[in-house]
C-alpha cells in the first residue's frame, strides 16, 4: 500500500472507531448544565489525555506485543473481532458497554423545549474529562486496537508518522465537532444521529473483516508452506 492509500485508511479507520458524531450525545449528556467555558475546558483536557494514550499505544504497542510474545497476525485477528463486535452493535443500535448519555441529552432537549427545569445530576466538582470522556469514550478499546494495528501495518517510518498525525487530526476534528455538539444535535435530531451511527457501524464492520483476512492469510500461507 502506498503512503496516500495508507493515509486514507488511517483517517477513515480512526474517524469510524472514534466516531465524533456518535460522541455528541455522550458529551452533551455528561456536560449538561455546564457553562460553555467549562465545557471547553473539559473537552480540551479530554482530548489531551486521549492524544497521550493513543500515541503511547501507537509507538509503544509493538514493544507490548513483543513482551507478551504476540504476533502481529494474532493481534490483527483479535482487533478485527473486537471491531466487528463494535460495528455490529452500531448497526443494530444496541447499547454500548458504557452509558452514552443519550437519554440524559434527550431529556435536556425536551425540557428546554418545554421550559421545564430538570435535575442534571451534576455537582460543581464533577469533571468527566478523563473518565469517561477520554477513557473509554475517545481513547477506548476500539481506537487503541486500531492505532496498534495501523502502526503494525504502516510502511516504514513515514507510515508511522502518518498514524501519529492521523490521530492528532481526528482528535482535532472531534474537538471541533463536540464544541458545536448542541447545534449538531439539534440539526441532525435522533433520526439523523442513528443514520450516522449505522453508516459508521458499516464502515467499522468492513474494516474488521479486512483485518481478520489480513491476519488469517499469512497464517494459512505459513501452514501450507510448512505442510509442503
Amino acid at each position: 500500500m502506498d503512503l496516500t492509500g495508507f493515509a486514507l485508511l488511517t483517517l477513515s479507520s480512526l474517524f469510524a472507531v472514534i466516531d465524533p458524531l456518535g460522541c455528541i450525545p455522550f458529551f452533551t449528556g455528561q456536560t449538561a448544565g455546564f457553562s460553555r467555558a467549562r465545557k471547553r475546558h473539559i473537552l480540551v483536557r479530554a482530548l489531551l489525555v486521549s492524544l497521550f494514550v493513543l500515541l503511547a499505544f501507537t509507538y509503544a504497542g509493538s514493544l507490548l506485543l513483543h513482551t507478551f510474545g504476540i504476533t502481529v497476525e494474532a493481534f490483527r485477528i483479535a482487533g478485527g473481532v473486537i471491531l466487528f463486535g463494535i460495528g455490529l452493535d452500531m448497526l443494530q443500535s444496541r447499547p454500548r458497554r458504557w452509558h452514552t448519555g443519550l437519554d440524559q441529552a434527550a431529556k435536556l432537549a425536551a425540557a428546554e423545549a418545554e421550559a421545564v427545569p430538570i435535575d442534571h445530576g451534576h455537582d460543581h466538582d464533577h469533571d468527566p474529562s478523563v473518565t469517561p470522556l477520554a477513557i473509554p469514550m475517545i481513547a477506548g478499546p476500539a481506537s487503541i486496537t486500531t492505532v496498534m494495528v495501523l502502526r503494525a501495518e504502516s510502511p516504514g517510518v513515514p507510515g508511522a508518522l502518518i498514524v501519529g498525525l492521523g490521530v492528532a487530526l481526528i482528535l482535532l476534528l472531534t474537538g471541533i465537532i463536540l464544541l458545536a455538539a448542541d447545534t449538531v444535535l439539534r440539526r441532525l435530531g435522533g433520526t439523523g444521529m442513528r443514520i450516522v451511527e449505522k453508516l459508521m457501524g458499516l464502515l467499522v464492520t468492513v474494516i474488521a473483516v479486512q483485518l481478520v483476512m489480513n491476519g488469517v492469510g499469512p497464517f494459512i500461507s505459513g501452514l501450507v508452506r510448512s505442510g509442503s
